[in-house]
């Protein structure tokens, strides 16, 4: 009959193995053997849709992150601008939700014009 207490050791031994493997594998950069910059026209095609004179006027007023100025030159962090860019997903309209808010403001001011003939 083994040990319990051996058993244990060397399960303990197995994952600190383990774990030091994963430790000194490096992790995978979300953009491979790229640069981790981009210039603007880099975010222009990134940002495809959007006019130049938009992001120009975005990237200028501090709306976009992961700018970095590098004397004249301005860079655009790549994961922080891709992060960005999901986050900025409109979210659906519901098309009953706005007949009900439109029906709520034309009934409110029908009344208040009737109000106003009646009283006059």
């Amino acid at each position: 009959m083994e040990n319990p207490f051996e058993t244990i050791a060397r399960r303990l031994s197995n994952i600190e193995d383990l774990l030091l493997d994963l430790k000194h594998k490096s992790a995978p950069s979300p953009l491979p053997n790229a640069d981790p910059y981009g210039d603007f026209k880099w975010l222009a095609t990134t940002c495809s849709g959007v006019p130049e004179s938009t992001l120009r006027i975005k990237s200028a007023s501090g709306e976009i992150p992961g700018v970095i100025k590098l004397g004249k030159r301005v860079l655009y962090e790549k994961a922080i601008i891709l992060n960005w860019l999901r986050s900025q997903t409109r979210q659906t309209v519901d098309i009953a939700e706005i007949e009900r808010a439109a029906d709520v403001q034309v009934s409110a001011h029908l009344r208040k014009r009737s109000q106003k003939g009646v009283s006059a």
